[in-house]
């Protein structure tokens, strides 16, 4: 054989392993390439029905009245304007003054003697006709009885003497009752006395029903408006003026009137929904402003109440099983993504809720299994169901694997 032609045997065995072994390392690279993650595509989920039944509602023509889940904004109707709120500034106090000097569950607190000044202040109230709780020079009243009295009782000369003994005066109580009110964002509440007695002392129905939400809130206000306590340790007694339709169920926080703000209610209701027990309970604040009077507001408290049930119950959004997206694989399998556990929520604005899928990523998924979360959330916190897949997406086969250079090169780079 001549020189050339063994030369050109080796550049063609040269050129023959070359390609083999570039075909190897091109095999070994498609079988060996990284998978790309599923994508998950989620299904929008139907939230139009939550509130959707607000129109069943029986509001007051008369005045402004709120309705307040313990989260989310409030259905209003009636005069939105600020307007004198009455006695409930009394309830803004206990507030404050718990603010200011918290008093552990349980415990009485501090104590005052009743002196001069305060049994006068007492005479002047009553000739007054301004509700009172009786004192007597030399009584030892505790902090829980100057709650207890300015709450349940409505005493204005305990709640005179409360906001002394913890503020020291006016202006001190006002300052830090402007300083309270807007850390919990009642902005449309201002308050000038301790009593209410003065027509200064405004705030809207919306303010007030979310008032009530903070107080059933409250540790402490929340046992007193449970206890409803009517005796001080000093053996003064007093009656329940926050009272109010007890038959329906409602949990009388203010109940109260003045010349000019009319007859104003503060009430919690506690709502079960159609099938479920009582521990399932919703509370319902309800304010109302600017009744005209006492049987007026009866009659429009007592249907409102009524239509309560029918509003305030659980939708579900998301039934145990239900499909909520979809996960695909870039070589053309797909497994649907079910909820293990049904999601419902109590709400009256669909608007305010918020649905995510939480799935770490995966290139495979085997029918049955737990793959990520569902989370809801809306104003009343979040709620979880576990994920479980609906099919199941194996690894792709040789002839995906082995796809054009680019494709293969894109997923070692990509």
């Amino acid at each position: 054989m001549s020189r050339g032609a063994r030369r050109a045997r080796a550049v063609v065995s040269g050129v023959v392993a070359l390609v083999i072994v570039a075909a190897a390392a091109y095999a070994a690279a498609a079988l060996l390439s990284p998978l790309p993650a599923l994508e998950v595509q989620p299904r929008e989920l139907d939230t139009s029905a939550v509130g959707a039944s607000l129109d069943e509602l029986v509001l007051p023509d008369a005045g402004a009245t709120a309705v307040a889940l313990p989260s989310g904004e409030p259905v209003l109707a009636g005069e939105e304007e600020p307007r004198p709120m009455a006695g409930v500034a009394k309830l803004v106090l206990a507030h404050v003054a718990l603010d200011a000097e918290p008093l552990e569950v349980g415990r009485t607190g501090e104590t005052v003697q009743i002196d001069a000044a305060t049994a006068s202040r007492y005479r002047e109230l009553t000739t007054a006709r301004a509700r009172t709780v009786p004192v007597q020079q030399g009584q030892v009243w505790t902090r829980r009885d100057l709650l207890a009295a300015t709450v349940i009782g409505s005493g204005n000369n305990i709640a005179e003497l409360l906001m002394l003994e913890v503020f020291g005066g006016l202006d001190a109580y006002t300052a830090a009752a402007s300083s309270w009110l807007d850390s919990v964002g009642l902005a449309d509440t201002a308050v000038v006395d301790a009593t209410g007695l003065d027509s200064g002392n405004i705030s809207t129905a919306g303010d007030l029903a979310r008032l009530a939400q903070l107080t059933l809130a409250h540790p402490v206000l929340g046992e007193l408006m449970t206890d409803r306590p009517r005796t001080a340790t000093s053996g003064a007694s007093w009656g329940d003026e926050a009272a109010y339709v007890v038959d329906t169920g409602a949990i009388g926080l203010t109940r109260t009137y003045t010349d000019a703000a009319g007859v104003v209610l503060l009430l919690a209701v506690p709502v079960v929904a159609a099938g479920a027990g009582s521990e399932s309970a919703t509370p319902v604040a309800l304010a109302l402003l600017g009744q005209p009077g006492y049987a007026q507001a009866e009659v429009a408290v007592r249907a409102l109440i009524a239509s309560l049930a029918d509003v305030v119950a659980p939708t579900t959004l998301v039934e145990a099983g239900a499909t909520v997206g979809e996960l695909r694989s870039a070589w053309g399998q797909s497994a649907s993504i079910l909820a293990r556990d049904a999601v419902a929520v109590t709400q009256f604005d669909g608007s305010t809720i918020e649905v995510r899928l939480n799935i770490p990523a995966r290139q495979t998924v085997l029918e049955g299994t737990t793959i990520g979360q569902l989370v809801v959330s809306s104003p009343d916190g979040e709620q979880v169901s576990n994920l479980v897949a609906g099919g199941t997406i194996a690894q792709p086969g040789v002839a995906w694997r082995f796809a054009d250079p680019a494709t293969v090169i894109g997923r070692w780079t990509g």
